[in-house]
């Protein structure tokens, strides 16, 4: 099942104070489909997805939930239909886990709707799908940072959205628990049809697992499309200044990334071949 919800920004100009990050850019994340930003320290994307999320006002142009103009969607509506969760999140001091979750639920709460058994169920798969049901008791001040940001992630879950935006959600994470989260993402999107946006630093982790890829340097976006389509060595080279080869990734067949350091090359100097024997592309 299909999101039905789109997420779009129209001419959307973005800053703090008097510094513009962003002007005048065009977003559609395609429904139903997973979309990553990928792009170098301070090109913009976190202040996308912050405005996209209805936490950073434009200052020209307009974010669009469902053709409305979200800064105009009463809030309780917003958060029924688009989940968060941003890059810096701060939890009330000394609330447990569980609690935590459970403000997850505050969008499907109303006058005359109160805590059920159906709130408890979404709360408890939400602790077991990100493994932090035996911390449930447990202060989030306690919990390590890993910890801490599976909590967070457990919480944008039991809000069951239609559009989930995480800014870095595997921030603090080993490797395992990274690949964890990521696979959890794609069963929240093959299974449920959620839309998600999701800022990630590890470009062979964006390429595995993006439908739709957008890559930005400077404010701007350089290129978007499937990753099969979009990463080759010379736009590696232009979003990132970085030197590298592009293989076929062994898990995914997947654009995998090699980068090249001065100290990593073949005896001869020559940037090395793929194990195909094709040129890297």
């Amino acid at each position: 099942m299909t999101s039905q919800h789109t997420l779009q920004a129209r001419e959307v100009s973005l800053g703090y104070g008097e510094r513009e990050i962003i002007s005048g850019l065009d977003v559609d994340l395609p429904p139903g489909r997973i979309t990553v930003v990928v792009g170098p320290n301070a090109c913009g994307k976190s202040t996308l997805l912050r405005a996209m999320a209805r936490l950073l006002s434009p200052t020209a142009g307009t974010v669009l939930l469902d053709g409305r103009d979200i800064h105009r969607t009463p809030t309780k509506q917003v958060a029924a239909s688009l989940g968060v969760l941003p890059q810096t999140p701060v939890a009330p001091e000394a609330i447990t886990v569980a609690d935590l979750v459970g403000r997850g639920r505050y969008p499907h709460q109303g006058w005359f709707r109160r805590w059920t058994s159906g709130d408890d169920e979404a709360v408890a798969a939400a602790l077991l799908a990100t493994d932090v049901l035996d911390l449930a008791d447990r202060s989030v001040d306690e919990l390590s940072g890993g910890q801490r940001q599976r909590v967070w992630i457990a919480m944008a879950l039991a809000q069951e959205t239609d559009i989930l935006l995480l800014d870095e959600p595997t921030t603090y994470l080993d490797i395992s628990h990274q690949l964890d989260v990521l696979d959890l993402l794609t069963d929240l999107n093959r299974e449920r049809g959620v839309t998600l946006a999701v800022v990630l630093h590890d470009l062979n982790l964006a390429c595995r697992y993006a439908d739709h890829l957008i890559a930005m340097k400077g404010g701007r976006i350089v290129t978007e499309g499937a990753p099969s389509d979009v990463v080759t060595q010379s736009l590696v080279h232009e979003v990132f200044g970085l030197r590298s080869t592009v293989i076929p990734d062994p898990a995914s067949g997947t654009p995998m990334v090699v980068p090249l350091g001065r100290h990593h090359v073949t005896p001869s100097g020559v940037e090395p071949v793929p194990p195909t024997g094709r040129p890297a592309v």
